[in-house]
């Protein structure tokens, strides 16, 4: 395996707990011997604490997209995966969703190059559904726009599609006989909602249609019949936070695969998941100085460089830190660690640690 950034290696760095990451060998062997069930029932758990803790509020809408995924390992790909350019190719596909308001990813799934969306959209929507407890309204790009795909999700599985309409002979021919008194002045422009249908899909769909600018027109179409264009227009809008989390994320390794064994895959991408947790739930606790700062501004500013060591006392593990220039800021969150768990409900005790506890010193 090619030698990547340790930033992108944080999530094995929270896996060991210790400032010394595995050997590459090591880290292949655990991430292929965890299989793909395991690593997305870890994703569902961790999904359900966020939700215990207050940090996912069940209801609001859900962002999913698919990503094309890079690997790290050339010795894997064939020759006809990479292109003239020198990029990979689509090997890998990875589908994620992502809570709308908060931002927090929610569940990634690899696939194999090929896997459609129809294929993996039950599993991944089904699994969200089991985080969030509840009916999920998944905002969507075109790809998810299919009636058969809507019909299965809405009335199968509770769980609603908010796509653009494709801008099909058929349809546009729909758009040009609306008249211009079904359109409402709002402050996402000119908007007629409206009910349509399709030839794939039982029953009457929602369609918000809008009149832009330049003459084209633009429609939203979902099954929750009682959307508004007040409701529909910002939802949408925000299904970008996903793609805006992808080239965010980058630092951390997110798109980036360790091999192309899916086990190995599905494992990284929870150890990813976790390791984007703990960042964001850090920078939340610095302050709202720090809220909107990037995981490779807050790795910069607080972690690289640090010095300090590690010593192991009985079943404590005390972390030293040395000339640390952000210490008020991190030590007022770190110290006493293991009390500030206790009294928020919170067992201090790292079960992959041999159930030790963590105790924070700066100097």
């Amino acid at each position: 395996m090619r030698a990547v950034d340790t930033v992108s290696r944080a999530d094995f760095g929270l896996l060991a707990g210790l400032p010394f990451l595995p050997s590459p060998s090591t880290q292949y062997r655990f991430l292929q011997a965890v299989s793909v069930h395991d690593g997305l029932h870890f994703q569902t758990a961790l999904g359900r604490r966020l939700v215990t803790r207050g940090q996912v509020a069940p209801g609001c809408p859900i962002n999913i997209d698919g990503h094309n995924m890079k690997t790290y390992s050339r010795k894997a790909m064939q020759h006809a995966c990479i292109t003239q350019e020198d990029r990979y190719g689509k090997a890998i596909r990875t589908f994620s969703t992502q809570d709308q308001a908060s931002k927090k990813p929610l569940i990634a799934l690899a696939a194999y190059s090929g896997t459609t969306v129809s294929q993996v959209t039950r599993r991944v929507a089904s699994l969200t559904r089991d985080v969030l407890g509840g009916d999920v309204l998944l905002v969507a790009d075109k790809e998810w726009y299919g009636g058969q795909l809507i019909q299965e999700r809405h009335t199968q599985y509770g769980i609603a599609v908010l796509t653009p309409g494709k801008a099909s002979p058929k349809r546009l021919g729909e758009f040009d006989p609306v008249p211009l008194e079904h359109y409402d002045q709002t402050v996402w422009g000119n908007v007629a909602a409206l009910y349509t249908t399709m030839t794939t899909f039982n029953g009457p769909l929602r369609m918000l249609l809008k009149k832009r600018r330049e003459g084209k027109d633009f429609a939203l179409i979902t099954p929750a019949c009682a959307m508004t264009a007040g409701t529909a227009m910002p939802t949408y809008t925000k299904r970008w936070r996903i793609e805006n989390f992808f080239a965010e994320n980058a630092v951390l390794g997110m798109d980036h695969l360790p091999s192309l064994n899916l086990n190995a895959i599905q494992t990284m991408l929870s150890l990813r998941l976790l390791a984007f947790h703990v960042v964001d739930n850090f920078r939340h606790d610095l302050g709202p100085a720090s809220q909107k700062k990037t995981p490779e501004l807050i790795h910069r500013e607080f972690v690289d460089g640090v010095q300090g060591r590690v010593q192991l006392r009985r079943d404590i593990i005390e972390v030293h830190i040395d000339g640390f220039a952000h210490e008020a800021a991190a030590s007022a969150i770190l110290t006493n660690l293991d009390t500030k768990l206790e009294n928020a409900g919170v067992d201090p005790r790292i079960p992959w640690l041999g159930h030790r506890r963590l105790r924070f010193t700066f100097h």
